[in-house]
C-alpha cells in the first residue's frame, strides 16, 4: 500500500497536481543534480549512452556543474557526436576554471584530448594533454593526475617508437593511479608498460603485465568501455608483434564480444582492423575485405584521416590479391601511416623495382627506429628480399641475422617461419642450395601449421627455386604445383614471374647478359656475385626454359631473344 500511495504522489506531481508537501519534501537542486549524475554514471557503465545523456541533460537542467558536463560529453562521444561532445567538456573545462577547480579542469582537458584524438587530429589532442599536465603540477595527485604520463607514454610507444620513454611514463602513471585508487588509468598504464617491454624484448615480462591488465578489463574491475577497449588492444598489438596469431585472434573475438555489449561503434570499427590483420595472415581474404570496408566506413564517419589504418591494410591485401590499381589508390589516401612505406615497397618489389622497394625498407626501419624490435621484422624482410635483388647479399644477411634474433627471443611459429624464410633465401644467393631448400620447407611447414597459408605457399615457391638450384626439378614442380595451388585457392595472385614465366629476376638479369654474348666470369664481374654463383643460375635458368647438351648457350640466347629478355 505504501509503494502504491508513494507512485500515485509522483504520477500527481508529474501531472502538475498538488502533492502533499509534508509528507513528500522536494529535493534540493544540488540533491537532485548528484542524484542525476551518479544515474547517468552509471548509464555509461553499462554502456546505455543515450540513457545517461538524458540524466546528465537533466542534471544540468537543474543546476550546471562540470560533473555533468564531462559525463554528457562521454555520452555524446560514444555516440560519435563530435559537437556535442566537444561542446560539453568544453563547458565543463570552463567552469572549473571559473570556480577555481582545476582538478576538475584537468578531468575535462584529458576529455578533451580524447575528444581531439577521435575527432580532430594529433595535435589538438597533445595540446590539451599538455594543458592537463599544467594544471596538476604541483598539486596532490588527483583522478586527472596519472592520465598524464600515460597518455605521454602511450603517444610516445606508438607514435614514435619509443618503448623506454614509455616504459618511464607508465610506471609514473601506475604509481600516481595507485596512489588515488583509479582502477581504470591503473589497468590502461600497466598494459603499456607491458607493451613497451614487449617492444624492447622484455617479452615475458611485459606479456605477464599485459595479461593481468587484461584480466581486470573483462573480469569487471573496470568500468570505462574506452579503458577496457584500449587494454585489449594494447595486448592484441603485443600478440601481433610477436606473432602469437591464435592469441590474438582470440583476443580480437573478445573485444568484439565488450563492444557489442557496449553498442561502441568506434571499438567495434578498430577492433575490425585487427580482426582483419589476423584474417589476412590466415589466408581469409573475403572475410578479412569485408571486415576492413566495414572498418573503412565506421572510422571514416569520425574524421577524414582516422581510417588510415584500415585503408593501408585493405592496399596490402588488394597487393596480394593482384589488384595493384586499387592497392595504389587506397595506398595514396594513407600516405602518412606508418605502413604506408612497407606496403609501397613491397608493390616496388612485385614490379621489379628493386632499388624502389630497399628504398621503402630502409624508410620504414628508419621511422620505426632501432627501439621498437619486433615492429622492425615486416621491413627487415622487404630489406632481405629487396637487397638480395641488387645483388647486396651482405645488407641482406644482415637484416636476415636481426629477424633470426628476434625470433630467438619469442619462438612463436609464424616469426620462426619468417627467419628461416629469410635465411633460405640468403643463403640461395650465396649458392647454398641445399641448405636454401631446407631452410624454405622448414618455414613453409611452420606457417601452414600456425595456419598462415598465404606466406606458406610463398615459402614453398622458394622451396621450388632453391630446388632448382640443387638440380632437382622433380620435386622443384611439386613444390611449385604446391604453391600455385594453394594461391588460386585464397584468391591471390600468382608472383609476377611465375605468371610471366619460370624464371626468377637474378635468373632473367643472367640470360640477358648471356644472351649478350658475355662469358660467366663477364657475367659475374658486372652482377657483383661469384662465378659459381652464375653457374647456378645459369643451370637453373636452362633446366627452366628447358634447353641442355652442347648447344644450350645457343639455345638460351634465342630463347632470351624470343622472349624479350636480350
Amino acid at each position: 500500500m505504501a509503494a502504491f500511495l508513494l507512485a500515485r504522489a509522483w504520477r500527481r506531481r508529474a501531472a502538475g497536481r498538488c502533492v502533499e508537501r509534508t509528507l513528500y519534501p522536494p529535493a534540493t537542486a544540488a540533491e537532485t543534480t548528484t542524484t542525476l549524475i551518479e544515474a547517468g554514471r552509471a548509464a555509461l557503465a553499462r554502456g546505455t549512452w543515450g540513457d545517461a545523456r538524458a540524466r546528465f541533460a537533466e542534471a544540468l537542467a537543474a543546476e550546471e556543474s562540470p560533473e555533468a558536463y564531462e559525463g554528457l560529453g562521454v555520452a555524446a562521444r560514444y555516440e560519435l557526436d563530435a559537437a556535442a561532445a566537444i561542446d560539453a567538456h568544453e563547458r565543463g573545462y570552463r567552469l572549473a576554471r571559473s570556480h577555481g577547480d582545476d582538478d576538475t579542469a584537468a578531468r575535462l582537458a584529458v576529455q578533451l584530448a580524447y575528444d581531439a584524438y577521435t575527432f580532430r587530429g594529433l595535435a589538438e589532442a597533445q595540446g590539451w594533454i599538455e594543458r592537463a599536465g599544467q594544471l596538476v603540477q604541483g598539486r596532490a595527485p588527483s583522478l586527472a593526475s596519472p592520465y598524464v604520463p600515460y597518455i605521454r607514454g602511450y603517444l610516445a610507444l606508438l607514435g614514435r617508437h619509443d618503448p623506454e620513454t614509455a616504459r618511464a611514463a607508465s610506471a609514473e602513471a601506475l604509481e600516481l593511479a595507485r596512489a588515488v585508487g583509479a582502477v581504470d588509468v591503473e589497468m590502461l598504464a600497466l598494459a603499456l608498460e607491458g607493451l613497451a617491454l614487449v617492444s624492447s624484448g622484455a617479452v615475458d615480462d611485459g606479456m605477464r603485465r599485459l595479461d593481468a591488465a587484461a584480466a581486470a578489463a573483462v573480469g569487471g574491475e573496470m568500468t570505462d568501455a574506452d579503458s577496457i577497449e584500449t587494454v585489449c588492444c594494447l595486448l592484441i598489438d603485443a600478440c601481433k608483434r610477436v606473432r602469437d596469431l591464435e592469441r590474438a585472434q582470440e583476443w580480437c573475438l573478445r573485444v568484439r564480444e565488450i563492444a557489442e555489449r557496449f553498442g561502441d561503434r568506434q571499438m567495434f570499427a578498430v577492433c575490425r582492423t585487427h580482426y582483419a590483420d589476423i584474417l589476412v595472415w590466415h589466408g581469409d581474404f573475403a572475410q578479412a575485405e569485408a571486415e576492413l570496408a566495414a572498418a573503412i566506413r565506421e572510422l571514416g564517419a569520425l574524421r577524414p584521416d582516422k581510417d588510415a589504418d584500415a585503408r593501408v591494410r585493405l592496399a596490402e591485401l588488394r597487393r596480394r590479391q593482384g589488384r595493384v590499381q586499387d592497392a595504389e589508390r587506397l595506398l595514396a589516401d594513407s600516405a602518412g601511416h606508418r605502413l604506408h612505406a612497407l606496403v609501397q615497397g613491397l608493390l616496388a618489389l612485385d614490379r621489379g623495382d628493386a632499388a624502389g622497394a630497399a628504398d621503402a625498407a630502409a624508410r620504414f626501419l628508419r621511422r620505426i627506429g632501432g627501439l621498437d624490435r619486433f615492429e622492425r621484422v615486416a621491413g627487415l624482410e622487404l630489406l632481405v628480399r629487396a637487397a638480395l635483388a641488387r645483388s647486396d647479399v651482405e645488407t641482406a644477411r644482415e637484416a636476415a641475422a636481426e629477424i633470426g634474433d628476434l625470433a630467438a627471443v619469442v619462438g612463436t611459429a609464424p616469426l620462426r617461419a619468417a627467419a628461416l624464410l629469410a635465411a633460405g633465401r640468403v643463403a640461395a644467393a650465396e649458392g647454398e642450395a641445399d641448405a636454401a631448400a631446407a631452410f624454405a620447407e622448414d618455414a613453409a611447414d611452420l606457417y601452414e601449421a600456425a595456419g598462415a597459408r598465404y606466406d606458406a605457399a610463398l615459402a614453398r615457391l622458394e622451396l621450388a627455386a632453391a630446388l632448382r638450384l640443387a638440380g632437382n626439378e622433380a620435386r622443384a614442380r611439386d613444390a611449385e604445383a604446391t604453391a600455385r595451388a594453394a594461391l588460386r585457392a585464397l584468391g591471390a595472385a600468382v608472383p609476377a614471374e611465375l605468371a610471366d614465366g619460370p624464371l626468377s629476376p637474378r635468373e632473367r638479369e643472367v640470360l640477358r647478359l648471356l644472351a649478350r654474348g658475355r662469358s660467366n666470369d663477364e657475367i659475374a664481374a658486372e652482377l657483383v656475385l661469384s662465378v659459381r654463383t652464375v653457374e647456378r643460375h645459369v643451370a637453373n635458368a636452362y633446366a627452366k626454359i628447358g634447353v641442355s647438351g652442347r648447344s644450350a648457350r645457343a639455345a638460351a640466347t634465342a630463347w632470351a631473344h624470343a622472349h624479350g629478355i636480350a
